[in-house]
């Protein structure tokens, strides 16, 4: 069975790659995409594809803008950080899904499941564009947080997200920085559990390892060194903020949606 994985986490596509050549040689990683965009790619690609197993929240948007637009007669196992909401549209036969972090007894037995759907005459690609338009509503629903607990010294106080210009991380702690009050004060939550499911995609992104911003506090972007780009942004922040160099491509893609 020839699969192709979707995933941005590193950690996470290795893993994932590691358990697939571990089996026997029924199984091949034949492609692999760390965004949207090389989804798109691999999608238009002559690559045979046999089983696609996408991460839903990618660096530069959900999956879904793209597999909706794709007529996908192979099945999908979606790999998601959400263990509560909208999972009740996975009950489609042709497509499964796991929960991060990945656990190997459960991915075999979702390719086993694959397995035996693919001896059963199913309307593959009208399966899938029914599952993504439910999948697409329900994300589209979905509350992201409004609030955050911030502690700074002796004090605890409600920080609004809206209220906040970037997220960052220093020495194993994760801070916010305020736009208006330039304040800074430290939150309960790790830049990967901020991205994967507590920030709304369509106005935060994570620039860098240590870096989250708002999209409405920037205010230009300046190329720099190493194919890198600088940020402007309204709060002025105490330091540089720097795209990485191999988020550059989502980040520019992620201002145009």
């Amino acid at each position: 069975m020839k699969i192709a994985i979707v995933e941005d986490e590193p950690l996470t596509l290795n893993r994932i790659r590691n358990i697939i050549n571990a089996q026997n040689a029924d199984l091949e990683v034949v492609g692999t995409a760390q965004s949207n965009r090389e989804l798109l790619e691999l999608l238009n690609s002559d690559i045979q594809i046999d089983l696609l197993l996408c991460d839903i929240h990618l660096a530069d948007g959900l999956s879904f803008n793209v597999l909706k637009d794709k007529a996908i007669s192979f099945p999908i196992i979606f790999v998601t950080a959400y263990d509560k909401y909208a999972l009740e549209s996975f009950e489609h036969n042709c497509i499964d899904y796991i929960l991060k972090p990945i656990q190997e007894e459960r991915l075999l037995k979702a390719f086993d499941k694959v397995k035996t759907l693919k001896s059963q005459p199913l309307d593959l690609a009208q399966i899938n564009a029914d599952f993504l338009k439910n999948m697409m509503m329900g994300y589209q629903s979905k509350e992201y947080k409004k609030r955050f607990l911030t502690k700074s010294g002796n004090k605890i106080r409600f920080v609004n997200a809206d209220d906040i210009a970037y997220f960052y991380s220093y020495e194993g702690i994760t801070y916010v920085y305020e736009k208006e009050t330039k304040k800074k004060s430290i939150v309960e939550f790790t830049l990967s559990e901020l991205e994967s499911h507590l920030l709304d995609p369509s106005k935060f992104f994570r620039v860098s390892r240590s870096v989250i911003i708002q999209l409405d506090d920037l205010v230009e972007m300046r190329p720099y060194q190493n194919g890198r780009m600088m940020l402007m942004l309204n709060s002025q922040p105490e330091a540089d903020i720097i795209v990485a160099r191999d988020r550059v491509n989502d980040f520019k893609n992620w201002i145009n949606q």
